[in-house]
């Protein structure tokens, strides 16, 4: 196994708050700018849903010196891509172009950082969108409003019970005002970290962010959630008709620790273990030696606060899903018993290490690492020592971890079923 390189950054605070983060890396002429707001679902309020989401659409409207849609084509015209994405815990707006547009980028996000078009007209428009891209993501795709219920039925917390797309009633009652608060409160620089990572002199770079940023007021006020969950004390079970799916499919999750935590790293081990391959346990078990699933997943959630060890699988047809549940329960009681084998505990390991490598192998994955360490983590060092944190998990931690977590009292299990076949 290669070694894993050391990634060298600098960290700044600007006069405003905004946490600014330099890596260089002059191996291709490329620069990836990233920001990322440390605000997702889970800031929203009851009744104010998909606000985050409905401001990732907002973001791209204009700003003071930048026209409707403009900033993705002035993007687009340098040869660059860009994008966004919001989640729970945080939004990201980034950009990968060649480095001698780094200019350009810094003033696209800072001039809608500071003057963004936050208009009636804007409003309404995306509101719509938003509207629709649920009917088209989530109302009329196979499996996507058992994708937006699980959560509903696994978190008794409405932080991360609701989904990240909101309501459709909360967007068509939101009005302006409500957005425009929103938007104070959470978009501003105290409450971002700035990436840059590329082809780049560092020096240089934090003059020039300072000459685009520093001069941007914080307004920002902002209200960290409560993601507190209760104790789970017994086994929560729905069964949801989809008119649109396919074959039956099964959703579920224990309860564990948070992002970052001895769950979190053992799990992620656990994970690879029963599905991470062709010669995992759940793919020799349930793909190759039965062929009574497809589309395996599982592993921890990747939110920053309680998450849930998720499996999801699609069931073949005329399969009793409780056949299946009876082995998952099988495997994951051995576990929890006598832990895993030598050679799995290694191969687990070896695949953590090939993980780090590839995430390091471009400008942008590096810039996205960062900003995921930054504001996820609240320590960007992270990004030089959660690798040892994975190394260092033995055997006794997975067996104690397990037979805490591989509770059916910790689980939530979501069964979808084709409409017609009930």
């Amino acid at each position: 196994m290669s070694e894993v390189r050391t990634v060298e950054f600098e960290e700044h605070y600007l006069s405003n708050g905004l946490q600014v983060i330099l890596h260089a890396h002059g191996r291709t002429p490329l620069v990836h700018v990233s920001v990322h707001y440390r605000v997702g679902s889970s800031y929203e309020t009851p009744g104010r849903s998909g606000f985050a989401h409905l401001f990732e659409h907002m973001m791209f409207q204009g700003s003071e010196n930048v026209g409707k849609a403009q900033h993705g084509l002035y993007i687009d015209q340098a040869g660059g891509r860009w994008n966004a994405s919001t989640s729970k815990d945080r939004t990201n707006y980034f950009e990968t172009l060649p480095s001698h547009y780094l200019d350009l980028a810094l003033w696209l996000e800072a001039d809608r950082m500071r003057s963004l078009a936050i208009t009636a007209e804007n409003f309404e428009n995306q509101r719509s969108t938003v509207i629709e891209e649920k009917k088209q993501s989530y109302d009329n795709r196979p499996y996507g409003l058992s994708y937006l219920r699980f959560d509903e039925l696994a978190y008794s917390n409405w932080a991360y019970a609701h989904p990240i797309i909101g309501s459709v009633e909360d967007l068509e009652n939101a009005r302006l005002e409500d957005a425009l608060e929103f938007h104070r409160r959470y978009y501003g620089p105290g409450n971002a970290a700035l990436v840059i990572s590329g082809d780049i002199d560092t020096k240089e770079t934090l003059e020039r962010v300072r000459q685009y940023f520093e001069d941007t007021p914080d307004r920002t006020s902002v209200n960290h959630p409560d993601l507190s969950e209760e104790d789970q004390t017994e086994e929560k079970r729905e069964i949801l008709k989809d008119r649109l799916a396919p074959l039956p499919a099964v959703s579920m999750g224990y309860q564990m620790g948070h992002l970052g935590s001895d769950d979190y790293y053992v799990l992620s081990l656990v994970a690879l273990v029963v599905a991470g391959g062709d010669s995992s346990r759940f793919y020799r078990k349930l793909v190759y030696d039965q062929n009574w699933i497809t589309s395996l997943y599982a592993g921890p959630n990747q939110y920053r606060g309680p998450e849930l060890f998720r499996i999801t699988f699609q069931i073949q047809e005329k399969v009793d899903p409780e056949i299946i549940l009876a082995a998952i329960d099988e495997e994951l009681e051995d576990i929890a018993v006598k832990g895993v084998t030598d050679a799995e505990l290694e191969k687990a390991r070896n695949q953590i290490s090939s993980r780090f490598i590839s995430r390091m192998s471009t400008v942008s994955r590096i810039g996205e690492l960062l900003a995921h360490y930054a504001v996820l983590h609240d320590d960007v060092h992270m990004i030089n020592r959660e690798l040892d944190y994975f190394l260092a998990v033995t055997n006794e931690q997975i067996r104690s971890v397990a037979a805490r977590v591989f509770d059916k009292r910790r689980r939530t299990l979501l069964l979808t079923v084709p409409e017609a076949t009930q």
